[in-house]
């Protein structure tokens, strides 16, 4: 069945998480159109409120109050308890605004964001003077704040979250010094680039990103750009299946963020795009449509931040490719909700295609004859989730996803919006 029409994803979760979070060393308010509706956001949002930020629906869309670091008083228990959900964004980033707050904090989370590692966004936090204590390196995070100082921190990973949580910090530490993160590959630069849209001072030069301390202001209004991630699911099955062709409008078009589109190109897809706004955010539209059998391609080590949340389905697109495609060096799939190199490996097999992983090397035989087992399994995983679900759309197959619910951890809507294109 082919995928046809133009739509608009959801918010984009990226976006939505710093908007709130950095709110909290805001000044002024602001009305955010197109925030997310998810359920990772809406952790954020929780919290956020639990600190005293205000955010109101208004207008469709949701006034938010900075709250200016005017942080509550400590109840008697001593601490405040944030409740983070699923959301791993929420906790990084948030433990580092906290970082520079007076008080204590306790950030938890659900079973599953309890055994994520929390080391690695603790580590550079207390060279700069925060208390960070986890257990045994993972949830719940109790962040005791204030008195911090600027560092100069080489990143041991790729990872925007970890780069985020240095530069929420940084915007409070006591000297006039920079704060300084040098990356090894580049990653998603929401950060950075909220910061100087809220007149931050922030600097890039190649890999390295420094901020100074000073209070951020709010703009009267915010267009939250649509999300990627969420798109990419409908503009890979577009580029899979015959006939296809789907457009995802008001789409966040970061470098960063569309090396699924770059990938779905080497493979011999048609892919357009169109930028209509640079600020705050590269914003346009993306086409992509059906060419022919797909071609298996390699994606370097240096290409995976760019396609952190896409590697499940490229791999399903992948099965449908002639040859041997592989992802290099995707070891920081093995600390999201599940350890995704494995959850793609078994998911993907159990409908016969070749997959295995090496070391943390993803590689996909193609193409694949799906055979269809009585179910799959997701893991809870909403990533695995939503790409079973367009393995079966392609296998033309429907039999129960067991942990489908967890969808709405990102995307409430992809049911109702996968059904919409495939009636085009």
């Amino acid at each position: 069945m082919p995928l046809r029409g133009r739509f608009t994803p959801p918010g984009d979760k990226s976006v939505s998480h710093r908007l709130l979070i950095l709110s909290l060393l805001a000044k002024g308010e602001m009305l955010v159109q197109g925030i997310s509706d998810c359920k990772d956001v809406a952790s954020t949002l929780s919290c956020f409120q639990a600190l005293g930020g205000k955010a109101v629906p208004e207008q469709g869309g949701l006034r938010v109050t900075g709250l200016n670091r005017a942080f509550p008083a400590m109840p008697e228990s001593g601490e405040i308890e944030l409740d983070c959900g699923n959301s791993g964004t929420t906790m990084r980033l948030l433990t580092g605004v906290l970082a520079g707050a007076p008080g204590r904090y306790a950030l938890t989370g659900d079973a599953q964001l309890s055994r994520r590692p929390m080391e690695r966004v603790a580590e550079p936090l207390r060279l700069m003077g925060a208390k960070i204590e986890t257990v045994g390196g993972k949830p719940p995070v109790i962040v005791t704040g204030g008195g911090l100082s600027s560092v100069t921190y080489v990143l041991k990973d790729a990872s925007a979250q970890i780069k985020g949580a240095i530069l929420n910090a940084g915007l409070s530490v006591k000297d006039e010094g920079p704060t300084v993160v040098v990356e090894k590959a580049a990653t998603r630069p929401h950060s950075e680039r909220l910061i100087d849209y809220f007149k931050g001072t922030v600097a890039v030069k190649g890999l390295q990103i420094s901020v100074k301390p000073g209070t951020l202001e709010l703009k009267e209004t915010f267009l939250t750009p649509a999300d990627p991630s969420s798109a990419a699911f409908f503009l890979v099955g577009a580029a899979m299946l015959p006939d296809s062709q789907v457009t995802a409008a008001g789409m966040l078009l970061s470098p960063a963020r569309i090396g699924f589109l770059r990938v779905l190109d080497r493979m011999g897809a048609k892919v357009s795009i169109t930028l209509t706004s640079d600020t705050p955010e590269p914003t346009g539209e993306a086409t992509v449509a059906y060419n022919g059998p797909l071609k298996a391609t390699e994606i370097s080590a240096e290409e995976i931040p760019s396609i952190i949340d896409e590697v499940p389905i490229l791999a399903l697109a992948a099965t449908r490719a002639e040859g041997r495609t592989v992802f290099r060096q995707a070891h920081e799939l093995r600390i999201k909700e599940t350890d995704r190199l494995m959850s793609i490996r078994h998911q993907l097999g159990a409908l016969g295609a070749r997959v295995k992983v090496e070391g943390d090397d993803l590689i996909v035989e193609g193409p694949t004859s799906f055979i269809i087992p009585e179910s799959v399994d997701s893991g809870s995983d909403h990533r695995l989730a939503m790409t079973l679900s367009m393995a079966l759309l392609a296998a033309k197959a429907k039999i129960p996803i067991l942990g489908a619910e967890s969808i709405a951890i990102s995307y409430p809507g992809f049911e109702a919006q996968l059904e919409a294109l495939c009636k085009g």
